[in-house]
């Protein structure tokens, strides 16, 4: 069997998508694309339910898991977000800044009410940047 190269710089439909975007530059597919995601149980063990690039995450302390990349980032400039899942009470998660490394990042999830860091059932988190 002999192994190949494909080379191209748009992909295009064959006609099945409706609407005027038949094509797209596979930049702007490579660079606009989470490079990481997880959908996590952040009550005390910080199990993944379901991720992308993600190999493990721990559960630091209260409100605090860190998930650890699959294949690295290139530096620590990149871009992580997250939410809450199916919480019913109002909390806000940040990412804690002085924890950001090349191998993954720390998530801090707070109280809405006295911004004490908290455990929550589900925490939605993606990172947008460029792989190492």
């Amino acid at each position: 069997m002999a192994n190949g190269t494909i080379a191209f710089d748009t992909l295009q439909t064959s006609g099945q998508i409706t609407g005027t975007a038949k094509s797209v530059d596979t930049d702007y597919v490579v660079n606009g694309s989470a490079k990481s995601w997880a959908s996590i149980d952040g009550t005390t063990t910080a199990q993944i339910n379901q991720s992308f690039n993600l190999s493990s995450c721990t559960d630091q302390a209260v409100g605090k898991q860190r998930p650890v990349f699959t294949n690295n980032m290139v530096n620590t400039t990149y871009a992580p977000n997250s939410t809450k899942g199916t919480s019913v009470v109002h909390y806000t998660s940040s990412h804690l800044d002085q924890q950001y490394a090349t191998t993954g990042y720390e998530i801090g999830t707070r109280s809405g009410s006295d911004s004490s860091f908290v455990d929550i059932d589900v925490l939605i988190t993606t990172v947008h940047g460029d792989l190492a």
